[in-house]
Order: structure tokens, then C-alpha cells, then sequence
């Protein structure tokens, strides 16, 4: 009887044993996923406020200012709608486009100086010094474009600096009033940077929000990657059929216009 009563408080031991490593395991991964979790929120909340939070800010505040110069100095607001203003001529139809003026290029000149240069160098200021929090394996490549026309804003900003100087010396400058000199100069702003940096946001927000209320599994990086790639084409594609859209409307107001005949009341 001993003997039964021996085996039976060993298989209770052993039983009181094994629930206790199963609740072990359990509340060491339960932990692991609340650490999982924890660290995700904060490195998600780390992007937001040091990153593209910064960026999203600097970039809208940069683009209204550029919006207003070329309401006010620029020949594209008379043609196009405001998302699709430029201040230089470009494309296949350059030499049929119209050429900023001396006065404009003056009034360009003191914007960039004032305006648009400090707001860029603030951007690949937060840029360089938060590169750990970029999402994805590498460098995406519209910030290592980006980089690449401030670089050469500044040259542009030193060459425009030393003509200026020129002429208050009472020397002709030979590029402050030709608009190609500036555009030599320039590497091209990639056009897709908005659209870049308001995906990021936007999917940092989105998954920020979701883990605050929710106990759902996080995203891994690659895979809020993978989402900002996809609201990103999304964001081109939208933008891309407006322009069409809207300069298709603009072209048919115009042929209208062009074809109407006066008639004067009586």
C-alpha cells in the first residue's frame, strides 16, 4: 500500500511539475511577445517623432512655400494647377515654354536663399542624423537623390552668391539672368519625395495606432515596407491621372476659349 501511495505522489510531483514548466514556457513567451510588441511601439514611435515626422513637417512646409513663390513669381500658376507648378522650363517642348525673367530669377534668387535652401539642409539634417530609423534594408533611393540635389543647391547657392557680388562690384554677371546657368547646376529634385515620405507617415501612424489598440501581431520592418511601397504607387498613380485629367480640362477650356466668337449684347 505504501508503494501505491509512493507512485501516486510521484506522478502527482511530476504532473505539479510539468504544469508548472508549461505555465513557465507559456508566461517566458507571452513575455516575449509583449517585448516584441513593446519594442516595435518604440521603434515605430522613435521613426515617427525623429524621422518622418520631421520629414512630413519640413516637406509640406517647404512645398506651401514653393506654391507661393510660384503664385506670385512664377509663369506655371496661369497654366497648370497648383500641384503641378515649375518655375524653369523642361521637357520636350522647352523652347515653347516661358523662360523666367531677369526679375523673376532675381525674386528666385532671394526665395532660395531665404526659403527653400534652409528648409532642404533642415531635412537632410533630420535625414543624416536619424539614417538607423530608415525603414528597410537600405538606403531608399529617393533620400540618396534628395541628398544629391541639396549637395548641389549649394554650389548653385555659392555660384549665385559670387555673381551677386560681381555686380555690386560694378561687373556684368554673365549667368544671374539665364535661367539654363541655374539649371546646369541643379541635380533634379526627384519628384516622388512627397510621395515617399507621406507613405511612411502614413503606415507609421496606421501601425503605431493598430498596436496602441489591439493586441494583434506587429508587422515586421520589411512588411510595413512592403506596405509603404504599395501606398506610395498609390499616391503616384492618383497624382499622375490629376495631372491628366486636369490638363486635359485645361486644354479643352483653352481650345473653347480660342474658338468662341463675341457676341455683343443689345
Amino acid at each position: 500500500m505504501d508503494n501505491i501511495w509512493g507512485n501516486i505522489a510521484e506522478i502527482a510531483t511530476a504532473g505539479a511539475t510539468i504544469a508548472a514548466v508549461v505555465v513557465a514556457i507559456r508566461t517566458i513567451q507571452a513575455k516575449r511577445v509583449d517585448d516584441r510588441r513593446t519594442d516595435r511601439l518604440n521603434r515605430i514611435n522613435q521613426q515617427l517623432n525623429q524621422l518622418y515626422g520631421k520629414l512630413s513637417i519640413l516637406y509640406e512646409t517647404g512645398m506651401r512655400d514653393w506654391c507661393s513663390f510660384i503664385e506670385q513669381h512664377g509663369n506655371d500658376s496661369k497654366l497648370f494647377a497648383r500641384e503641378f507648378v515649375d518655375f524653369f522650363p523642361s521637357g520636350e517642348n522647352v523652347d515653347n515654354l516661358p523662360s523666367p525673367t531677369a526679375e523673376q530669377l532675381k525674386a528666385y534668387r532671394k526665395w532660395l536663399k531665404t526659403l527653400f535652401t534652409k528648409t532642404n539642409e533642415k531635412m537632410l539634417e533630420v535625414i543624416y542624423a536619424n539614417a538607423d530609423l530608415v525603414i528597410g534594408k537600405s538606403m531608399p533611393q529617393v533620400l540618396i537623390l534628395f541628398a544629391q540635389h541639396v549637395s548641389s543647391m549649394r554650389l548653385l547657392q555659392v555660384t549665385l552668391d559670387e555673381e551677386e557680388h560681381k555686380e555690386e562690384a560694378g561687373s556684368k554677371s554673365a549667368i544671374l539672368d539665364d535661367w539654363r546657368e541655374y539649371v546646369k547646376l541643379m541635380a533634379p529634385y526627384p519628384g516622388d519625395t512627397g510621395f515617399y515620405i507621406g507613405a511612411c507617415f502614413e503606415v507609421l501612424k496606421e501601425e503605431q495606432e493598430r498596436l496602441l489598440s489591439t493586441y494583434e501581431t506587429p508587422l515586421t520592418e520589411m512588411e510595413i515596407a512592403r506596405k509603404i511601397e504599395d501606398a506610395q504607387r498609390g499616391k503616384a498613380k492618383f497624382w499622375n491621372e490629376r495631372g491628366v485629367e486636369i490638363r486635359a480640362k485645361r486644354a479643352t477650356s483653352s481650345a473653347i476659349s480660342s474658338n468662341a466668337t463675341f457676341e455683343p449684347k443689345l
